[in-house]
């Protein structure tokens, strides 16, 4: 009965979560638990967890588990759930989610020679069903934790601490990407033959500032650093969403450290994977792929020489702009 109620409370949020973005990660979680299971004692567990997210709120997963119990019975069980991330608190990505999920699967039972007789060892195998409530926590970048308590059959109750690593997922990159060290004039033979270009008004241009040799997001920096970047994201994704008629152009930058030619192109790689990262977060606050371009220019384009200064070079630049077309 607990199960139906949880499914039917999925069924009704489903509708709820279709504005959340496609998941991007899928995760692997391993940790411990107590149960009570059958009629008999209380057992130890190791879980092993992978799930996937589809959106920020709905997930899908496999929970396997190894239980040896206090009368000596050795248990396995597999089961597959749906988990509903109905609250979240926090920023994007370092969000706690209170969640419920209902799962089913199957469980084995073998008993120790030494066990004494009960109606576990007439139970070789038996169907599961399983409810739990928990709340998973960011520990840092891609590292959670998880806590839960559950209820079901054969488990009557238990509760579980767990901890894992989100790995993300391949994705193929739907908005436009340019050449890299391409000028604007590139964006206009993007565009239909039969779409002229009339003007192109540049709104407002922002930076994101980047740790040295370093393509992901926020790392590798200090806390001011982060928390501007985190203010030019949301400022720049509150435009897009206020405007609808604006674009942004997302360009990559690097330090200029070499001229060989092989080097140079690891530059212009890195500025390239800072310029993606960057549409990612946009993308993770509502920003379409429709109004999303991309372009690297490597060590090409600096802003500074000067030693003291030289993270500046270490950039994304966020050019806001309105192209008019007829």
């Amino acid at each position: 009965m607990v199960v139906l109620l949880l499914l039917l409370a999925f069924t009704r949020g489903l509708w709820a979560q279709t504005r959340f973005p496609n998941g991007d990660y899928w995760s692997l979680d391993a940790g411990f638990g107590m149960t009570d299971i059958l009629v008999n004692g209380k057992s130890g567990q190791f879980i092993l967890d992978p799930k996937l997210w589809l959106s920020p709120a709905l997930m899908v997963g496999s929970k396997i588990g190894v239980n040896y119990s206090t009368d000596k019975i050795l248990t396995f069980e597999g089961q597959a759930y749906l988990r509903w991330n109905f609250l979240h608190l926090g920023v994007p990505d370092k969000t706690t989610n209170l969640f419920i999920q209902g799962g089913m699967g199957m469980l084995s039972a073998y008993r120790g020679t030494t066990s004494p007789v009960s109606d576990v060892t007439q139970t070789r195998g038996s169907l599961l069903f399983d409810a739990a409530a928990g709340v998973t926590i960011p520990l840092a970048p891609r590292w959670q934790m998880e806590s839960s308590i559950r209820g079901g059959y054969p488990h009557i109750a238990g509760f579980s601490l767990t901890a894992g690593y989100k790995f993300p997922l391949p994705q193929k990159t739907a908005y436009g990407q340019l050449p890299a060290v391409s000028e604007y004039r590139d964006t206009i033979t993007t565009l239909p033959p039969r779409m002229i270009i009339e003007r192109i008004r540049i709104v407002a241009v922002e930076f994101i500032l980047f740790g040295p040799d370093i393509g992901r997001y926020n790392t590798g920096i200090d806390r001011d650093a982060q928390g501007l970047n985190e203010l030019v994201i949301n400022h720049t994704a509150q435009m897009l969403g206020e405007n609808r008629d604006l674009q942004v152009r997302i360009e990559g930058h690097a330090n200029p450290v070499t001229t060989d030619p092989d080097e140079a192109e690891e530059l212009m790689n890195l500025s390239m994977m800072r310029a993606k990262t960057v549409a990612e977060q946009l993308k993770a606050k509502g920003v379409g792929d429709d109004r999303i371009v991309i372009t690297a220019f490597g060590g090409t384009r600096t802003l500074t020489d000067s030693q003291d200064i030289w993270n500046r070079n270490r950039r994304v630049e966020l050019i806001l702009m309105n192209v008019e077309t007829n």
